[in-house]
Parts: structure tokens; sequence; C-alpha cells
């Protein structure tokens, strides 16, 4: 039986992982989202800074040049160790139109210079006035730069260029070192919280997990025939009891205990079943058989009108039939109770010779043709049940077969073991029929609606044959289409060891 529990597939990660992962994932989206929030403040507050002090510079400069000088000439004034000094990491430039007058780069360190002509072109380059802007200069880097107007005393008609420009270097480092620290800090928080996650995720599951491995065991455990015992159970501790994977276990205990139940009362009525049968079976074999001897014996009675020998004639045959019937019951009585049969070395083809040949005699309406390796074939089985295999094969295609059927017996020997087919050219048969055709009283009509039946078949000859193959390990099997119906019986390779008979009681099917 199985209980539909889910296969886990080895490519998927248990519960608790995704659990984990999705509260790391939410941790570090939050880090993050506050990061960037953060990371967006403080640089608007460090820009807000740097542009400040910015224009202080660049208005405190403005101011002093036009109070003291007073004309372009006197610029040179500037560069004098009392000059015009940009605040740390800073510049100033003044510039008539795309002329450089004046310029002055103060490093980090205080030290001052002039500006090179790629550093002044980068500078000078179009950007809007009396607003500060982003400028990348080459090998001095990025800078906060602000251009304005102003004139001289002398000539206050002509305007002059003056930008002032604050190093982003710091800025810049500031900003990169609190990013690194925020995703340092996001890392460690998520860490902490896996590590804790897991830890707390793996004590609620463990009640959960004791239920996959239990409803693993028990779906491994064969169900479909037999008494089921006293199976496992999950174990639950009163603090697990009231959770949801408490809640779980206890449903999944009460299901198994149901389905136990259920199975041990179904294997009962089984039993009984089993046991009527087959008293029934054995009571009536000697009625049916002193029935049909008397039957024989008064038929022979000279004097006896036309009628009577006839209704005795009919008595005989139905004994027949019903003891036919017996027969077969008791046979699957038998190996539905102890299904242990011979292992011993059979000449397959020797089988198959003997069985075609009585079938010839049986039906000879039939065409009967044979396909032999030239060597003969031996396997390991119970030759009693191997030939009640293949005659109740043989007899089935015979018997629900129109005359003029082609049979064909055949024996393949490949890397499986031995395959006995019996193929035939009839009409089919119907294939709503086949999942259920190998159980007992099973009667499929023919596809196209006719009517081969024999009226003396009641269903038990593939179950029988189902029956032998499954005690002998063997596999049968049936396909079937509209002129071509063929059962397979796959015999598996055994070492010739193994022919040894078994201590169980052993079944009788000889002459059943």
């Amino acid at each position: 039986m199985r209980l539909g529990f889910p296969k886990r597939s080895g490519a998927r990660f248990p519960l608790r992982v995704h659990i984990v992962v999705l509260l790391c994932s939410l941790i570090v989206a939050v880090v993050g989202v506050i990061g960037v929030v953060s990371t967006t403040i403080l640089r608007q507050n460090l820009i807000t800074q740097a542009e400040n002090g910015v224009f202080l510079a660049s208005d405190n400069a403005i101011g002093r040049v036009s109070g003291e000088i007073t004309s372009t000439g006197d610029l040179e004034s500037l560069s004098g160790p009392f000059g015009l000094f940009a605040p740390p990491d800073g510049y100033y430039l003044i510039a008539d139109g795309d002329t450089v007058l004046f310029s002055v780069y103060v490093a980090p360190d205080y030290s001052a210079r002039n500006l090179t002509a790629a550093e002044t072109a980068a500078i000078l380059r179009p950007i809007p006035s009396d607003e500060t802007t982003s400028v990348s200069v080459p090998a001095l880097g990025e800078f906060l730069s602000l251009r304005t107007t102003f004139s001289l005393a002398s000539d206050p008609d002509h305007e002059l260029t003056f930008i002032t420009g604050g190093g982003l270097d710091d800025t810049n480092a500031t900003l990169r070192a609190f990013v690194l620290g925020e995703c340092i800090i996001g890392l460690i928080a998520a860490a902490i919280a896996a590590w804790i996650g897991y830890r707390l995720v793996r004590r609620e599951l463990t009640p959960l997990e004791r239920v996959v491995e239990v409803a693993d065991r028990v779906a491994s455990t064969p169900m479909s025939s037999g008494q089921v015992a006293d199976g496992e159970r999950v174990p639950l501790r009163d603090e697990d009891r009231e959770s949801e994977a408490g809640r779980v276990a206890g449903a999944l205990n009460r299901l198994l205990e149901h389905v136990e139940v259920s199975l041990n009362a179904r294997h009962a009525s089984e039993e009984s079943m089993r046991r009527f049968v087959a008293e029934a079976s054995h009571e009536l074999r000697n009625p049916l058989a002193a029935i049909r001897g008397y039957a024989d014996f008064t038929i022979t009675t000279p004097g006896l009108q036309r009628d009577v020998v006839g209704a005795l004639a009919r008595i005989g045959a139905e004994s027949e039939r019903m003891t036919t019937l017996v027969e077969q019951l008791l046979l699957l009585a038998k190996l539905d109770a102890d299904p242990a049969l011979r292992q011993d070395e059979v000449d397959l083809s020797k089988v198959v010779l003997e069985a075609i040949s009585d079938a010839r005699a049986a039906q000879p309406d039939h065409r009967w043709q044979l396909s032999l390796p030239p060597e003969p074939t031996v396997i390991i089985g119970d030759e009693d049940a191997i030939r009640r295999i293949l005659l109740n094969l043989v007899g089935n295609a015979g018997h629900h077969t129109p005359p003029g059927t082609s049979v064909t017996v055949s024996v393949v020997s490949d890397a499986r073991g031995t395959v006995l087919r019996v193929e035939d050219d009839g009409p089919g048969i119907p294939e709503a029929a086949l999942p259920t055709l190998f159980e007992r009283f099973t009667q499929a009509r023919p596809q196209g609606g006719g009517n081969t039946r024999d009226a003396t078949t009641v269903g038990l000859g593939l179950a029988i044959v189902s029956a032998l193959a499954s005690a002998s390990e063997f596999v049968v099997t049936v396909d079937s289409e509209p002129g071509r119906t063929r059962f397979s019986v796959l015999m598996p390779r055994r070492p010739h060891g193994v022919g040894e008979r078994s201590d169980a009681p052993e079944v009788d099917v000889a002459d059943r």
C-alpha cells in the first residue's frame, strides 16, 4: 500500500535550509536598504559640507583679489609666499577666456604648485556658473568645482573667470569605508542570524523530521498482502504536541493506526475466504468424482433410453467441468497459502515441444508453429509449474481465437534471461480488459464484439498463470492489438547452483 508521501528529490534542500536562506535574505535586504538610505544621507551631508567650503573659499579668495589687485599684471604677486593659497587638496584658477592668468594647487600636505596645462584644460571645460560641479582632474582626482566671474577695479567692464576647487577624495574614501563597514556588519548579522535561525528552526522541525523518517520507513514496508504487524509511530515529547509539526506527527500516527487496523481486517477476511475456498474445494472433489463415476458407469448399462443416456452424458460433462473448476480454485488457494515451488533444471525446449504436440491434437483447427533455439534451453524452476503456465497460455490462445488462427510459441534467450512467448494473430484483447486480465474470474471478449469464448471457461486460467509465475519469480506480461496478441514470460537467469529444493512445503501443480 502506498501512503502517498512525495519522494524527495536529491537536488532539493531540507526545509530548514530554505527557511534560513529566506531569513538571511530578509536580513541582507533590510541591511541593504538601511545602507543605501544612510549612505545617501551621509554622501549628501559630506557634499554639502564640501560645497560650503568651496563657496566660502571662493568668496574669500575673490574678495582678496578684488581688494589687492588693480590690474591683471598684478596677478603675478599672488604666487609669492604670501600669495593666494587654496585650502588643502584644492585649487584656484583665474582665466581671461581660455588664457590662464593665475593657477595654484595645494596638495593635502600643504605643498603648492602651479597647475599643468592638462589639469587647467580639464578644469576650464564648460561648466555651469555659480553652481558646484564634479570635475575629474588627471593625476589629481575628483574635485568639486565652482565657476564665478569678477572684475578688477581698474577695468570694471572686463570680467574674469575665477574657478575654485575642493577635493572629493576624502569624501569618497569616507563613503567607501562606510559602505564597506555596512557590508561587513550586514554579513556578520546575516551569519549570526543564520546560525541562530538554523538552531531554532532545526529544533522546531525535529518532530517533522521524525515524521519524514517514519513515513519513509512505512512507505518502504510491503503492505499489499499479509498481516501488518504493529508498525512504527512518531515519538512525541509533551512540548511538541501543540506545535504544527507535532500535530502533523499526531495525525500521521492516527492514520497509521487506522491503516493497520483496516489492513489486518482485510487480511483476516481474505484468510477466512481462502480457508473456505480450500476446504470447500477439497470437500467437493470426492462427491464430484463419485457423480462422474456413477454417470459413466450407468451410461454403459444396456437398455437405457436415448434421453436417459443423453442426460447421464450431460451430468458427466458438467461434473467434469465442475471438477476442473474445483481443482483450479484449490490450486490458487494453495499458492496463496504457500507459494514455495521446486527449483530444478528444466529442459524448456522439451516442455514446449510436448505442449504444442498436445495442442495440435486437441485443437487441429488452429495453425500451431514453433520457434526454438538450435540447442536445448535449460532453465531453473519447477517443471510442473512451467508446464502448467505454458499449457494455460496455449489453451487460452486456442479457446479464445477463431478457427484458422496461427499460434506461435517461441523461446528467446537474451541478457535478462529466457523469454517464453505465445503469440497469435487473432482478434486481440480489448484495451479496457488488459489491466485486470490476470485477475480471477476475468472474462474479456475479443476486439470487434465477436464471441469466441469457450463456454466451459470461468476466467481462472490466466490467474493461475500469474500465481505460478509469481511463485517462480517469473515476470509475465501481455500486449495486444487487433491481429496480434503476445504473452511473454521472462525467466531470469539463475546460477545452476540454486537448483536445490526449498525446505518449505511445495505446491503440487501436476495434473491440475
